[in-house]
């Protein structure tokens, strides 16, 4: 499957969560469970830099869209976490909230988060979408895009 075909599985998801309820009012405990289990994972071995895990939870063919804008495939990511080029200074992410279509599930979120990317500080709390999709019975990340909360002034 394409870069850009999950992306628009990812934005498709998204989007048919404004317009349709997921499959029920109340998501999925036992699949939620399952997916913040995965992102627990994630979310220790991004602070780590545990290649194994993030290559074990990244799906080959991730889209990955930073606060920027940038598009970077898999490899680029690890190398960024690999180098040291992304790190972590203080990490707070939460106010999930979950749309689950059988065995993809989009998770939102904000991160609060400190990090520091190619030696710039980042300060600015971040919305997050992640899309999940059980393969071969394994929860894998296979589209993630942030965006910067804007501060008052």
């Amino acid at each position: 499957m394409s870069a850009e075909r999950i992306l628009r599985i990812g934005l498709i998801a998204l989007a048919c969560s404004g317009i349709a309820k997921a499959q029920s009012d109340v998501p999925s405990q036992a699949v939620q469970q399952e997916v913040l289990k995965a992102e627990a994972s994630r979310d220790e071995a991004m602070q780590k830099a545990d290649m194994a895990v993030l290559n074990r939870i990244y799906a080959d063919n991730v889209v990955i869209v930073n606060t920027r804008g940038v598009h970077l495939t898999k490899a680029q990511r690890l190398a960024d976490f690999q180098s040291g080029d992304l790190k972590f200074l203080s990490f707070d992410q939460g106010d999930y909230s979950f749309h689950i279509y059988g065995d993809a599930v989009v998770l939102n979120g904000r991160a609060n988060s400190v990090v520091q990317f190619h030696g710039k500080v980042n300060r600015v709390p971040r919305k997050f979408t992640l899309t999940y999709v059980k393969l071969n019975g394994e929860w894998r990340l296979v589209a993630q895009s942030e965006t910067l909360i804007d501060q008052p002034q």
